[in-house]
């Protein structure tokens, strides 16, 4: 193994850590590897054109939103391939609007980045596009797209209905945009911390049913190309960035820059004041907004993005 090889494999292992003792070390050992065949996928592409699907709404938040995890990773992705001319775009439902709209901002205050936000009803109405129609232009985009990345992101579970990580049927706050993610020929890359998310149907049912809590419930059945399981989805965001910047020299100072952990606060910070997301309390309240993903503070969150950030600048010195 190379030098590259091995600075990839370390900032997986990293993005990989059970922070949150969850018990998703089974998911991650069963994804190993898949880190770099992401970021090969899209540096190797001859013309890269990436959508990014994200935003977890959760019900029971005070007041109910969009959860931190997802779109400030979506956003520091977004920014990522911007920065070195890659096409991308962001899509979610309305419910989740607000926040990926906020942490958007952070990442492309020229507004360049197109959004997608879907209706939560087929027919529209409620401020958003109906899927169908966003599923047409995402078909006919020039250039095409070529890869679909969901991140945090809750699909489909084996029986049906999109459950949070309680096992409680969400469909009602989750338009299917997992019908996006499968319409095309694109390649498709998911990720999540749990395994109801878009993409995990790649980690066999059975390896989330008996390691996560609540994992026969919510495994979510829509599979990918390339699964990625992270402690903190919005780590995947710097993780695959950084993948990138080790297998292609000429991305690396452009996306150094937006793989920061300074950056990363940023992205937080105006999902939670700026878009009002909600994270939950490690003190067993309900959601709200605070600077924290999955009740882990950001000096704690910080460590991470900072270390897959050194890595990856040593690795390029």
């Amino acid at each position: 193994m190379g030098a590259v090889e091995r600075a990839i494999a370390e900032i997986e292992d990293l993005a990989g850590h059970d922070i949150q003792e969850r018990n998703i070390g089974p998911l991650v050992a069963h994804v190993r590897g898949n880190l770099a065949v992401a970021a090969a996928s899209i540096a190797r592409h001859p013309s890269p054109s990436v959508a990014i699907i994200t935003g977890f709404f959760l019900a029971d938040g005070e007041p109910p939103n969009c959860e931190t995890d997802g779109p400030p990773g979506a956003a520091m992705l977004a920014a990522g391939f911007a920065s070195v001319g890659i096409p991308c775009r962001i899509a979610t439902d309305q419910v989740n609007s607000r926040v990926v709209r906020a942490t958007a901002a952070v990442a492309d205050p020229a507004g360049q980045i197109p959004i997608d936000v879907i209706s939560m009803r087929e027919s529209g109405g409620d401020g958003g596009t109906p899927l169908a129609e966003v599923e047409r232009a995402w078909l006919a985009s020039d250039p095409p797209i070529s890869h679909v990345i969901a991140i945090e992101r809750c699909g489909p579970s084996r029986d049906g209905p999109a459950r949070n990580a309680h096992g409680d049927d969400m469909t009602s706050c989750n338009a299917p945009l997992e019908r996006l993610f499968l319409a095309g020929s694109w390649t498709t890359i998911g990720i999540g911390d749990l395994g109801n998310e878009i993409g995990m149907g790649s980690v066999p049912y059975d390896v989330v049913a008996r390691s996560v809590p609540h994992g026969d419930k919510l495994w979510c059945r829509v599979a990918c190309d390339h699964p990625l399981v992270c402690g903190i989805s919005n780590w995947a965001g710097a993780a695959l960035l950084g993948a990138m910047t080790l297998l292609e020299s000429r991305w690396t100072a452009a996306m150094l820059e937006r793989m920061t952990p300074e950056f990363g606060h940023r992205l937080l910070e105006a999902a939670v004041v700026n878009g009002g997301a909600v994270a939950s309390d490690r003190s067993g309240g309900p959601p709200r907004p605070h600077l924290s993903v999955d009740g882990l503070p950001w000096s704690v969150l910080e460590r991470t993005y900072r270390r897959i950030h050194d890595i990856c600048r040593s690795a390029r010195a």
